[in-house]
């Protein structure tokens, strides 16, 4: 079963079981930390549109990046190519451990 981070404007973000998430959606939590960001928090002007949307997506490339972290062990192969590449600009190699432990390296730092 998945995990998956929920995020919500006056509690501590936590994770759950991603088949559960819509019943949290319901009592005001989010997906992502981003439905809750003051672009002012981050000295980004909210007239300034590219800077806005640049805010948003560095914020939902970190929520993937860590909801994948979640989940390194139920992924496929590919799966773990793909974050490895998308999340670290790495490509890797080998077979369905290697690859699980070199994504492991990556996120710690070592990779």
């Amino acid at each position: 079963m998945s995990k998956c981070w929920i995020y919500h404007k006056d509690n501590e973000p936590k994770i759950i079981d991603a088949d559960q998430a819509q019943d949290f959606y319901d009592d005001g939590w989010a997906d992502s930390p981003a439905k809750f960001v003051k672009t002012t928090d981050f000295d980004v002007d909210p007239g300034d549109a590219l800077a806005v949307q640049q805010l948003g997506e560095a914020i939902e490339g970190v929520k993937d990046m860590a909801n994948g972290a979640l989940n390194l062990e139920e992924m496929r192969p590919k799966e773990l190519k793909d974050y490895a590449l998308v999340h670290f600009s790495k490509e890797i190699k080998g077979n369905r451990d290697k690859l699980l432990k070199q994504v492991r390296e990556l996120i710690d730092g070592n990779g």
